[in-house]
């Protein structure tokens, strides 16, 4: 009986361990090159206010707090995964990166209303609109589906 409670309370306190190493918070000059060049280029004059490492796996996933409310989600190897800005109008620079038809259909089917939010996925980007409405392309710029 004395085994199984030591056995239990190592895993608990082992548990307790890797779950405070999941997510730290690191200094940008810790963060992949490729993700600080993506927040200096397209976001140049705004601070950094916290970089978040969650470890996952093997690898680890980054995210990017700046001053103006955006964060960005970034890969273990640096590339970007996720620009939201909270409601605010994603960056002229941010959204030509993205095939030439996404901003383009939003510009036409949403006039009044604009991007603040794009995600990489499998199938290719999700669009965050600022009426809510969240927009699918595959990754050759077609709508694939919507959701509100």
């Amino acid at each position: 009986m004395g085994r199984i409670v030591f056995y239990a309370t190592f895993l608990a306190a082992a548990s307790l361990i890797a779950a405070c190493e999941e997510e730290k918070n690191i200094q940008a000059n810790e963060l992949p090159t490729t993700s600080l060049t993506f927040v200096e280029t397209h976001f140049p004059d705004v601070e950094i206010t916290a970089i978040v490492r969650e470890k996952e796996g093997a690898g680890a996933d980054y995210t990017v707090y700046l001053a103006n409310g955006f964060d960005i989600e970034f890969s273990k190897s640096g590339e970007w995964n996720d620009v939201d800005g909270r409601l605010s109008p994603l960056p002229e620079s941010v959204l030509a990166l993205l095939p030439e038809s996404l901003p383009e259909y939003v510009a036409a089917a949403f006039p009044k209303f604009w991007i603040v939010e794009v995600n990489r996925e499998r199938y290719g980007y999700e669009i965050g609109l600022s009426n809510g409405i969240d927009l699918k392309f595959n990754s050759s710029g077609h709508l694939i589906g919507a959701d509100d």
